[in-house]
């Protein structure tokens, strides 16, 4: 209590219920997700198998280009609420539609497989862009490690459903669990933007003059080098994470046939994530950037995951993936997000909204395509061992990362305001 005491201090009764609020719609989100996330993959290696990842993930890219249009076309006119109570009925519709019917029509789960991965990304997006609007950058490194250490217990929470639920409930019928969660997710998301430093009506007006059209968003890539930074920083880890997701369910799908008994094991595996992660949010949120500063932090982390490789091509078994996606995946959800995020700070608040949204939604998908294109050539050579040449892939992504995260703070170390 001391320690909450003493964070808030700083802090007027209007920010501290906002700061509330947001941790909330964190905790919530990220509660549901993984609880949906086991559910869906155990369902979708049961009727397609791991091989149809990668076509999974390049049908994804013009699907999440079509909400990133709509998103960014709307957005301007509709405002930060009315766009977030139309994406969360979406969610609830589609994920109670498949809960419903995924028995007698299971090609249903491609589809919804594909969408959960795009409403996470967007419900995420639509909460940091009101954070960053509303948090400075002075308060910013104590605070969001605490929202990202929060997001995690979340995590924790959703995945200990899944895992100790799965088998009694079933899979399906754990993505019911949608529906009071993002009616609960809005509600707060409401009163969270009415503490905010910017209302929808502000928000119209804020933006960059123009219709809103999809090809602004795309254009601010071509003023700011630092939004191309955070891009290709963003692409290097969703390619390696894509690649290392498909040789944890590759060694999963032959290890536990199960469907339940999957989505158990992935639901634990989900907590165990996010409990790491819940560890790395408190810890990098402050200690680690206070002491290691922003560029050190970003360089970090393609070392570490590059080691991971180097362990996994001298014990390839099922053991060894697990602990390379555990690892990744804590990273990502975790250290990484929070360095990432710091990034947007500075940056205006058009850039903030629409192309974080292009990064966020459409890049993230468009990098799992690239990741999946090279898995289905490899897949059409029978004498080539996939799981191992994912780890060399790897390397040489984390290689390119850490030149580009070198090069971004050489370059532009005034503008994304590091303070090493």
């Amino acid at each position: 209590m001391s320690f909450l005491k003493k964070f808030f201090a700083d802090y007027n009764k209007v920010e501290k219920s906002f700061i509330i609020s947001v941790i909330s719609v964190v905790f919530f989100v990220s509660c549901e997700y993984a609880i949906v996330r086991p559910a869906s993959t155990s369902i979708f290696l049961a009727t397609f198998t791991s091989k149809s990842f990668p076509v999974c993930w390049i049908l994804a890219v013009p699907l999440n280009l079509f909400f990133v249009y709509i998103y960014n076309k709307f957005l301007p006119k509709l405002g930060c609420l009315k766009t977030f109570f139309l994406f969360v009925l979406l969610i609830i519709f589609f994920n109670n539609l498949t809960a419903l019917f995924v028995g007698k029509f299971p090609y249903i789960i491609f589809f919804q497989f594909i969408f959960k991965d795009v409403y996470i990304v967007f419900a995420f997006k639509q909460t940091w862009s009101m954070i960053h609007t509303t948090i400075n950058t002075k308060k910013a490194k104590s605070l969001y490690g605490l929202m990202f250490g929060v997001g995690g217990f979340g995590s924790v929470i959703g995945g200990l459903v899944s895992g100790f639920f799965a088998v009694t409930l079933k899979s399906h019928n754990l993505l019911l669990l949608s529906a009071p969660i993002y009616v609960l997710v809005f509600a707060i998301y409401s009163y969270a933007l009415k503490n905010s430093k910017i209302n929808d009506e502000d928000f119209k007006n804020l933006l960059v003059e123009g219709n809103g059209s999809s090809k602004e968003g795309f254009a601010l890539f071509k003023k700011s080098n630092v939004l191309v930074y955070i891009l290709l920083v963003v692409v290097f880890m969703q390619v390696s994470s894509a690649l290392l997701d498909y040789q944890y369910n590759a060694f999963l799908e032959t290890n536990i046939p199960n469907i339940d008994l999957r989505t158990q094991f992935t639901g634990r595996i989900t907590s165990l994530i996010n409990s790491i992660s819940t560890v790395f949010q408190l810890l990098g949120g402050f200690v680690l950037i206070h002491y290691l500063g922003l560029k050190r932090a970003h360089l970090i982390v393609p070392i570490m995951l590059g080691i991971n490789s180097l362990l996994f091509l001298a014990f390839p078994i099922f053991s060894m993936a697990v602990y390379s996606f555990v690892s990744i995946k804590s990273i990502d959800y975790s250290f990484f997000g929070i360095i990432r995020e710091m990034l947007y700070i500075p940056l205006s608040l058009d850039e903030k909204y629409r192309a974080k949204a292009i990064i966020d939604v459409f890049a993230y998908r468009a990098a799992k395509a690239v990741a999946s294109l090279f898995l289905i050539s490899l897949q059409n050579i029978k004498v080539v061992n996939i799981l191992l040449l994912v780890s060399i892939f790897s390397l040489i992504i984390y290689f390119l990362w850490s030149r580009v995260v070198v090069s971004m703070f050489k370059k532009h170390k005034e503008e994304i305001n590091v303070q090493d």
